[in-house]
């Protein structure tokens, strides 16, 4: 736990370097001269495209536990209730959450809610590195050391799903390697392990079979499309104009700045992120504080009031999951 609160210091004294920087090298007098001119009726169209996302992902995570025909309205309210947690709770709350809530809708299992989600965040940034060097063909101005950690990202994206794919394509192989390293590991039980990791692998089933990942890919690029959208009508809200691939530039500088630590909601990383990349694009600096700032705010907005319809409908409380994740969090390694 130590390491924990560590990590949540570290990440909310990130975040409010983030916005003090912002804070001292934009005026807030531009800032709040933007957001009095905000178009409401673009602001409308935002929150459409988040909800479309979050209907398009749901199918997605569907078909990914396909072999275990969970309702797409369970898949759905259980997803959206992971995200609210991750935005108003440090540490990820939302992704145990949301493993373990799935998890607990028959036939599906912890493990294998768990491994469906780490192959949405390899698709996930698998499409934003495919993007990002499209989008970079629109910017002259972009630093060297940002294209080389743009590469590195890829490289590393690209290498997990490919041993993401053999494990899940060598099962065999996988299970003679894992068993190996385990019985050369002390005070482990290797076949409990080994149970384990055969439920991790089941979550992996879409990419086993060629037309289930050709769908996979396409389900994959539906995902960004209302998150495209929705950047390109916020940014015509505070009066930016640009071209559906500089709004992609943009998604693409938020979604890489995900990695970094910082305070629940990506508060103050989110926000810098996205104005460095539309001054790198040369906008006004007060428009672009503004666009992040509106941005960051329908987001969240979004995501907790389709969390808290998600609580509903599945007949939880916020209390109890958060409850529930923490002592999931808590618990201590068994060697059984």
């Amino acid at each position: 736990m130590k390491s924990n609160q560590k990590q949540l210091w570290i990440g909310v004294s990130i975040s409010v370097i983030c916005l003090a920087a912002i804070f001292f090298f934009i005026d807030p007098k531009e800032i709040w001269g933007s957001l009095k001119t905000v178009r409401v009726g673009y602001l409308l169209w935002m929150g459409f495209g988040l909800v479309v996302f979050l209907v398009v992902r749901a199918v997605r995570w569907q078909f990914m536990l396909g072999q275990h025909r969970i309702p797409w309205r369970q898949v759905f309210h259980i997803q959206n209730i992971g995200y609210m947690l991750n935005m108003v709770l440090p540490f990820r709350i939302g992704d145990i959450g949301r493993a373990i809530l799935i998890g607990n809708v028959p036939p599906a299992t912890l493990a294998g809610g768990i491994s469906t989600m780490v192959v949405e965040r390899m698709l996930d940034m698998l499409f934003i590195i495919t993007l990002l060097p499209f989008t970079l063909a629109t910017v002259d101005t972009l630093p060297l050391w940002m294209r080389d950690g743009v590469r590195a990202f890829g490289f590393a994206s690209i290498a997990g799903i490919l041993v993401l794919v053999i494990a899940a394509n060598q099962r065999p192989l996988t299970t003679r390697i894992i068993t190996a390293v385990f019985e050369r590991t002390p005070y482990l039980n290797t076949q409990s392990w080994l149970k384990r990791i055969e439920e991790l692998l089941d979550g992996l089933d879409s990419l086993t079979r060629l037309k289930d990942g050709i769908i996979l890919g396409g389900l994959s690029i539906l995902v960004w499309a209302p998150i495209l959208f929705a950047y390109y009508v916020g940014l015509l809200a505070v009066g930016i104009s640009l071209t559906p691939l500089h709004a992609g530039f943009i998604v693409c500088a938020a979604a890489l700045s995900v990695a970094l630590p910082s305070s629940p909601g990506q508060i103050g990383i989110f926000h810098a992120a996205v104005i460095a990349a539309l001054q790198v694009l040369g906008q006004p600096e007060g428009a672009s504080a503004s666009f992040a700032f509106v941005y960051h705010a329908i987001n969240l907005t979004t995501m907790v009031l389709m969390g808290l319809v998600g609580l509903a409908g599945i007949g939880a409380t916020f209390a109890n999951v958060v409850e529930t994740a923490q002592r999931f969090m808590q618990r201590k390694p068994t060697n059984s």
